[in-house]
C-alpha cells in the first residue's frame, strides 16, 4: 500500500523503466514493477534532499538480470519495434530526464496546461491558410485581420468552427482511428507549427497598419480653407440686429481683432473667391474702394452669378450685386440677453481707417 504521496519525477521514472521493458509481456512487466513507485516514494521521504532517482535504462537492465531475462539488445523482437513506438519511448525518456529538475518539471506542467490554447491556435492558423483560397477577405480590407473579421460571417464562421472542432478532438486523442488519419494529423500539425510564426507576424503587422491608418486619417483630415461649418465652406454671412432686423453692412473680426473672412486666401492676390470660382454657386467678391485694400470681412459679400466670371476679365466684378437675405426678419434677442451699449463700446476695437474706407459699396 502506498503510504507516501508519489512525486511527479518518480512517476516519470517508472514510466521510463516500463518503456525499457516494453518488449516483455505486459503481465511480466507489471510483476517486475509492482510496488516500484511506493518503494521509491518511501526512500525519497527517508532520504530527503539526498535522494537521487537512478537511471531508468540501468535500472531496467538490473531488473532483467535479477529476473534472469535476456538483455533488450539480445531480443530479436526489439529490433523490429515500429519507429512510432521507438519515438514514443525516446520522448518518454527525455521527459523523465527533464522532470528530474524541478524547474523542468514545472515548465512541462505549464506547457501541458497550455495545450488547449495550441489546439485553438492550430485551427486559426489553418483557417488563415485555407480561407484565401475561397474568398478575398472582409469588405475592402485585406490581410490576416480581414479574414479573422470575416470569421464572424458566413462562410468563414462555418470553416473556423469545423477546424476548431477537429483540432480540439485531435488534441484530445479523438477522431484518429487509423494510421492514415494519424499520419495526416501529424502532417497538419507540422504545417501549423511552421506557419504559426508567420501568421502571428502577419496579424501583428495588419493590426499595426490599422492603428496607423486610423491615426493618420484623424491627423490628416482634409483641410477646408477659409471659414467652414461642419466641413462645408461658408460662402457668405448675413447679420441681424437685436431687434431681428437685417443689417445691410457689417464688419466682423475674430477674438484677436483679425478680419473674419470666409475665403481661404484673402491677401488681395485675386479679386474673387477661387474656391467658389470653380463651381458650386455664386462667386463672392470683396468690397473695394479706391486706394484701399480689398475688404473680405464686410458682409454680406457681393456675389457674381456662377459662370459669369472668366480668369482674364476682372471687369466682371462690377456686375457683382448684394445677395438677398435668407430671412426678412428673425426672432429678436431677449432683452436680458442683449449686451448694453457701454459694454459693446468697451469691448469692441475701433476699426482701422483703411477698413472704414473699405466699407464703400462698389
Amino acid at each position: 500500500m502506498i503510504t507516501t504521496p508519489v512525486r511527479d519525477d518518480i512517476r516519470a521514472f517508472a514510466s521510463a523503466v516500463r518503456a525499457h521493458l516494453d518488449d516483455l509481456p505486459v503481465d511480466e512487466v507489471d510483476d517486475l514493477l509492482d510496488g516500484l513507485e511506493a518503494d521509491l516514494s518511501d526512500q525519497a521521504a527517508e532520504a530527503g534532499d539526498g535522494f537521487t532517482i537512478p537511471d531508468a535504462a540501468t535500472y531496467a537492465a538490473e531488473l532483467r538480470a535479477a529476473a534472469g531475462l535476456p538483455e533488450r539488445g539480445d531480443d530479436p523482437a526489439a529490433k523490429s519495434t515500429p519507429f512510432r513506438q521507438r519515438l514514443a519511448h525516446a520522448r518518454t525518456s527525455v521527459e523523465a530526464q527533464i522532470r528530474r529538475n524541478p524547474a523542468g518539471a514545472w515548465l512541462l506542467d505549464l506547457l501541458a496546461s497550455l495545450r488547449p490554447i495550441w489546439w485553438i491556435l492550430r485551427a486559426v492558423v489553418l483557417y488563415l491558410f485555407i480561407a484565401p483560397l475561397f474568398w478575398s477577405g472582409y469588405g475592402s480590407m485585406s490581410g490576416a485581420v480581414a479574414y479573422l473579421i470575416g470569421a464572424v460571417q458566413f462562410p468563414g464562421i462555418v470553416l473556423l468552427a469545423v477546424l476548431v472542432l477537429v483540432s480540439v478532438q485531435w488534441g484530445r486523442g479523438r477522431w484518429a482511428p487509423n494510421v492514415i488519419v494519424r499520419g495526416f494529423r501529424t502532417a497538419v500539425t507540422i504545417v501549423a507549427v511552421v506557419l504559426t510564426p508567420f501568421t502571428l507576424a502577419s496579424i501583428g503587422g495588419n493590426l499595426q497598419s490599422l492603428v496607423w491608418d486610423g491615426s493618420h486619417d484623424v491627423f490628416s483630415a482634409p483641410y477646408t480653407s477659409g471659414l467652414s461649418l461642419d466641413g462645408q465652406r461658408v460662402r457668405n454671412i448675413f447679420a441681424f440686429d437685436a431687434d431681428g432686423n437685417a443689417i445691410p453692412t457689417v464688419q466682423l473680426f475674430d477674438q484677436d481683432g483679425t478680419p473674419l473672412t470666409t475665403v481661404g486666401n484673402a491677401n488681395g492676390n485675386a479679386p474673387f473667391d477661387n474656391y467658389f470660382y470653380g463651381g458650386g454657386g455664386p462667386v463672392p467678391v470683396p468690397y473695394t474702394a479706391p486706394g484701399a485694400a480689398d475688404a473680405w470681412n464686410i458682409y454680406p459679400l457681393h456675389e457674381i452669378p456662377a459662370g459669369v466670371m472668366s480668369w482674364d476679365s476682372v471687369e466682371d466684378i462690377k456686375k457683382a450685386t448684394s445677395p438677398a437675405f435668407p430671412f426678412l426678419r428673425v426672432q429678436p434677442v431677449p432683452t436680458d440677453a442683449a449686451p448694453s451699449a457701454g459694454t459693446i463700446a468697451e469691448a469692441t476695437p475701433q476699426p482701422s481707417p483703411s477698413l472704414t474706407d473699405a466699407a464703400v459699396t462698389p
